[in-house]
């Protein structure tokens, strides 16, 4: 025990001191076999034994994917589709953000793609129409949690990977809640935008809406195309995430004409510096990971939980609370493998299904995404936005209100996400 509070405790000071991650999560990792002399050689098959996943693969795939829309100039016809959807509602600007993010959550499967992509878009254009930097950077933040909820869903696989759970299920069990956030955040935005008096949307017709739905009818269709294939057994989440790239490639070379073999090569690059960061992560938290098993921290933290209370109800709400507080401090993946490891059986001794909870997990970390210190979604957008980091957390405090009444629905309500598994899946 002594050893493991000297490891939190390294981790603690590597995580505040702003050294990178894969240092803060790994030399705690190093400390522990040292102390305990096993051959330093243990800690490299652990971390290879954590990235070699075959589902893993379908990570890049998905970012590539986004790159390659982005590239395309497909996104803009999601935006123009969003445009004419929310048509002259005050505020809609900022209802087309949430729709946008929306649309494009259910291609790259990714928060912070999703952050990127609508924020270089979006947030330029809602401050040339009068809404605050901050505004716009706390609204771009917090509607791209949906990246990873709405399928096809980095996330999940990863989750699926880790608690060996049907990611064809996970992605049913994540659709409605996605949508529900959404709708959350969009409530909350034209909410706010009549309050104070913002911009009217432009105006929109039955004929406007059949146009520019037309024009994004291709890239909505990549999802629909991923996710028929992925529940009916066509193809797995990794063949899924080829065919993304295959279509988005099609799409931006043959049909919109924008996307060039230098802008392709651009996006290849960047997604594999950001994948080789993201895999080496993963083998880290994997160590980590293993310690706490090996140590039985499961067992205990069970055992502490229950102690307090074995009704579900409350189990519930302190895994959430477990959940949001440490998605404060860690990365989305990182905290995926340490904390599937750690909670996952005490959800299920009382009798949380693995779907259930991995739909939990995901809006937890989400959420935790878009709050400080580490909050990576929160700082894309503010960078975007050139805002007052105060600024923005003071704009960013009903949209988190509003997530965490979708997150409790989801908690408290199984057929929210099993429910519509067991109704695609008789």
């Amino acid at each position: 025990m002594i050893l493991l509070l000297v490891m939190a405790l390294l981790f603690t000071v590597l995580l505040f001191s702003r050294q990178p991650l894969l240092v803060a999560i790994g030399l705690p990792g190093v400390v522990y076999f040292i102390a305990r002399d096993l051959p330093l050689s243990l800690v490299a098959q652990r971390m290879f034994t954590g990235m070699d996943v075959y589902l893993l693969l379908a990570i890049p795939l998905f970012a590539l994917a986004g790159e390659l829309m982005n590239s395309g100039r497909l996104t803009d016809r999601l935006v123009d589709f969003a445009r004419a959807l929310v048509g002259r509602a005050r505020g809609g600007l900022a209802g087309v953000n949430v729709l946008s993010s929306m649309f494009f959550s259910g291609i790259t499967g990714s928060g912070a793609a999703d952050a990127s992509a609508t924020g270089s878009l979006l947030i330029p254009m809602m401050k040339k129409a009068g809404y605050p930097a901050s505004f716009a950077a706390a609204l771009t933040a917090v509607s791209a949690i949906v990246g990873p909820i709405i399928p096809p869903s980095i996330v999940f696989i990863m989750y699926g990977a880790l608690s060996r759970t049907s990611v064809a299920d996970l992605f049913v069990a994540g659709m409605l809640p996605g949508v529900m956030m959404s709708m959350a955040h969009l409530i909350t935005a034209l909410w706010i935008s009549r309050r104070r008096g913002y911009e009217a949307g432009q105006p929109t017709s039955l004929r406007r809406i059949l146009r520019t739905g037309t024009g994004a009818l291709p890239p909505l269709t990549i999802p629909a195309v991923m996710m028929g294939g992925i529940i009916f057994g066509i193809v797995t989440p990794t063949e899924a995430g080829a065919l993304a790239v295959l279509l988005a490639s099609l799409l931006g070379v043959f049909v919109y004409r924008a996307l060039t073999l230098r802008a392709a090569i651009r996006g290849g690059y960047r997604v594999g510096l950001e994948v080789a960061d993201t895999m080496l992560i993963i083998g880290a938290s994997n160590v980590l990971a293993w310690i706490l098993t090996v140590e039985k921290v499961p067992v205990m933290l069970a055992g502490a939980v229950l102690s307090v209370s074995d009704d579900p109800f409350v189990v519930l709400l302190l895994i959430n609370l477990i959940l949001l507080v440490v998605g404060m401090f860690l990365d989305t993946f990182p905290a995926l493998i340490i904390l599937t490891s750690v909670l996952l059986p005490l959800a299920g001794s009382v009798g949380v299904e693995p779907v259930h909870f991995g739909i939990i997990v995901s809006l937890n970390l989400m959420i935790g995404a878009v709050t400080p210190p580490v909050g990576i979604l929160l700082f894309i957008a503010n960078r975007i936005a050139d805002a007052e980091l105060a600024d923005t957390l003071r704009e960013l405090m009903p949209f988190l209100l509003a997530s965490f009444v979708v997150l409790l629905l989801v908690t408290y309500v199984p057929f929210l996400t099993t429910g519509m598994v067991s109704l695609v899946h008789p």
